[in-house]
């Protein structure tokens, strides 16, 4: 027997005889003062401590024997659904949870329900009492998954500190494993962020593998789609793995963003947000932004650079980077960056030239149902003007004002809407009639003040002047 079994059993008592708490029989009678263990008659105190006297007599002959074969499961569940007992064999209660086995809780786990003994796992458990086990080779049974994982950003070294980071046990649990499906599993779609922030909340832990952001579950918690999950119960919402998992294998086979092979990879987000919103997908295709990915341009946005990612926020919300607040920042970003609109052949200042426009003043001002960029460009099958298709043709103006302009009339395809200056637009004609204006308006306003400031310096200082000469004359 290893010393630290022995020093286990001698610590905390119980083993085989006592299922329920340690107790040696030289202290049987403290049991029942103590109320260590449930209240008995005589009889059955007698016969309590007769079977705990054979408990030990059974070890002493074992330890006598040497070592004897575990050919039972009793054996094991014996010691380790004691908790008291385990918690004295390792010195560490934190450990000693670990190796704790609830017999009833783990025959109705998914390894417990198909019969599994303990040694079916723990197969270099020959003895009996024995020392340190080897850690379970999960792979032995489930191959693809290990295969999955090695390969995965959980599952591989990283570089000089020799650390993996997640295992199976990890997200698992080590004996109460149960289905997927399980509402009790610890990886059950409505609770499987819990196991996720069990990481990537804690800094310490994600610093060790460069990582510093700790706030995506939490920021996901607080997301059109965490909400759907735990406000509204909603199953079909997604979860950590559906989006940064494979499709079909899921957890498993997590890779890193920067992986060209990750699902969240930028040349792969787009069809992994397709995978439950496939009309919208359908319809950015068809755009020119959708167009222009496919082709394998770096500059087309995805959904992740208008929606955000873990943050994703419904339109209606004044934090979402779609909301009629924020759509024209949001479209500026591209659409105003030097060299962008040039690159692409597309009219310069588009969010300034809005900004300045009669939608742009009204919206600044806080009229949400004024139009902005997604009210007359469309959102997520944006096409050029030139294209038949697009709702800013000339041809299709009148019906994409007329949504918001019932009537208007066919003049509205000659005018302009993002109007960059007179100057700019209409040529040097247009420049001297504006400064003509400015001018003549100018003026007048400094006109106008310049009496009223002379009316006001008679009024108070000139005339009181006079007023009070007089009375001393």
């Amino acid at each position: 027997m290893s010393e630290l079994s022995t020093r286990g059993f001698l610590r905390g008592g119980g083993g085989l005889g006592d299922r329920r708490a340690p107790c040696m029989p030289e202290r049987a009678g403290a049991c029942y003062r103590n109320r260590r263990i449930p209240d008995r008659n005589p009889q059955e105190s007698r016969r309590c401590h007769r079977g705990l006297a054979t408990g030990i007599a059974l070890i002493l002959v074992l330890l006598a024997a040497g070592a004897a074969p575990l050919v039972a499961q009793d054996n094991c569940i014996a010691c380790h659904e004691n908790l008291d007992f385990m918690i004295g064999v390792v010195g560490d209660s934190a450990r000693g949870a670990q190796l704790y086995v609830d017999p009833e809780e783990y025959a109705a786990t998914v390894h417990g329900s198909l019969g599994f003994t303990c040694t079916m796992c723990h197969t270099t458990v020959r003895d009996f009492p024995h020392s340190d086990v080897p850690k379970v080779d999960c792979g032995s049974c489930h191959p693809a998954s290990k295969a999955q994982l090695a390969a995965s950003v959980h599952g591989h070294t990283y570089g000089t500190t020799g650390l993996t980071p997640a295992t199976c046990a990890d997200c698992h649990s080590d004996h109460h494993i149960r289905r997927v499906t399980d509402p009790k599993s610890r990886v059950y779609r409505l609770t499987q962020f819990e196991v996720c922030a069990n990481c990537h909340e804690n800094a310490e832990y994600m610093a060790k593998f460069g990582q510093e952001n700790v706030e995506t579950v939490r920021t996901y918690l607080n997301s059109v789609h965490g909400r759907g999950l735990l406000e509204k119960g909603l199953s079909v919402a997604p979860v950590c793995t559906d989006c940064h998992g494979e499709q079909g294998t899921g957890a498993h086979e997590i890779k890193a963003v920067s992986d060209s092979t990750g699902s969240m990879n930028r040349s792969r987000v787009v069809e992994t947000c397709g995978r439950c919103h496939a009309g919208i997908l359908a319809r950015y295709d068809r755009g020119i932004h959708g167009q222009m990915f496919h082709a394998g341009n770096v500059d087309a946005p995805t959904c992740v650079d208008c929606h955000g990612e873990h943050g994703v926020q419904p339109i209606s919300s004044p934090t979402s980077g779609v909301n009629p607040r924020h759509v024209s920042q949001t479209c500026t970003d591209c659409h105003d960056r030097e060299g962008f609109n040039e690159k692409y052949g597309v009219p310069a200042a588009r969010g300034r030239t809005f900004s300045q426009s009669f939608h742009g003043v009204a919206l600044e001002s806080g009229q949400l149902s004024v139009a902005n960029c997604e009210s007359c460009h469309g959102a997520h099958d944006i096409l050029p003007s030139s294209d038949p298709e697009s709702s800013v043709n000339p041809a299709n103006l009148t019906t994409t004002c007329g949504s918001c302009h019932p009537g208007i009339g066919e003049g509205v395809a000659r005018g302009r809407i993002h109007v960059v200056s007179p100057a700019e637009d209409e040529g040097s004609l247009g420049a001297v009639v504006q400064a003509f204006y400015l001018i003549i308006i100018g003026g007048t306003v400094f006109y106008a003040l310049a009496l009223f400031l002379l009316d006001q310096y008679r009024y108070r200082i000139v005339d009181p002047r006079r007023r009070s000469g007089g009375h001393h004359g």
